[in-house]
Parts: structure tokens; C-alpha cells; sequence
């Protein structure tokens, strides 16, 4: 399946990595990834059409590829399907993206969604 990157988290020791929290707001949804050192990375990602999460140990090999720590946009049947299957005549989107990502020791978020933005931590202010 193909993909192109479309955010790199930002360098990091991998055992950094302290986990998630992600939380759907009318029709949006936040993934609040928690780093030591670096603070919280937040991605939102803009009208949600549909998500999933995969735990780790479910993950198969493409659920992997090229999402590790990074946020890809998948050419993917499965959007395809959906957008197929959406007989409603009023469309609550323009166009959707399957984005995916994927969190050591977590796993992997997929969503469909319209865009999303990055919010980066703050720099780290030294004493």
C-alpha cells in the first residue's frame, strides 16, 4: 500500500515516548503524544469521518510501515470503500485523507479526516 509522510514527529529517544490521550470534540479529534523531554506534540485532525484504534500486539507489518512515530496519508481501498458506500446527497465533507500513525507500545490511530495541524511543544526553557 502506498503512502506519503506528511509529518515527522521530532527527533527522540524512543524510550522517551510516555504515551497518548486522544479525545473526539464535535466532529474533531486531538491525539496528545506524550514525550519526556519534550512535552505534549498535539494533532488535530479536522471533521472525522470515521477512526481506529489497533493495540500493539494487533498491529500487522503494514499497519507499521512507514507510520512509526511519523503521520502518513495512505492511498487506501478502505477509503475508497467508504466514500463509495456514503449514499447521502449532502456531504458533511470535501474531501477526506487516510491518515495513520503509528505509537511504539501503543499502536496505531487510523482516521479518516478532511486535514489536520500540528501543535509542537513549547522549547524547553533553561534555568
Amino acid at each position: 500500500m502506498s503512502y506519503v509522510v506528511v509529518y515527522d514527529l521530532p527527533e527522540f529517544d524512543t524510550g522517551q515516548y510516555e504515551g497518548f490521550e486522544f479525545v473526539m470534540d464535535e466532529g474533531d479529534a486531538s491525539l496528545r503524544i506524550r514525550v519526556a523531554e519534550l512535552g505534549v506534540i498535539t494533532i488535530t485532525f479536522c471533521r472525522v469521518r470515521w477512526h481506529q484504534f489497533t493495540a500493539a500486539p494487533n498491529c500487522t507489518a503494514e499497519l507499521v510501515e512507514g507510520a512509526y512515530f511519523r503521520l502518513v496519508d495512505v492511498a487506501s481501498p478502505a477509503l475508497q470503500a467508504f466514500l463509495a458506500a456514503d449514499r447521502s446527497t449532502l456531504k458533511a465533507y470535501s474531501g477526506l485523507h487516510h491518515f495513520r500513525i503509528f505509537l511504539d507500545e501503543s499502536g496505531c490511530h487510523e482516521l479518516f479526516a478532511e486535514s489536520f495541524n500540528v501543535v509542537k511543544p513549547a522549547a524547553q526553557i533553561q534555568c
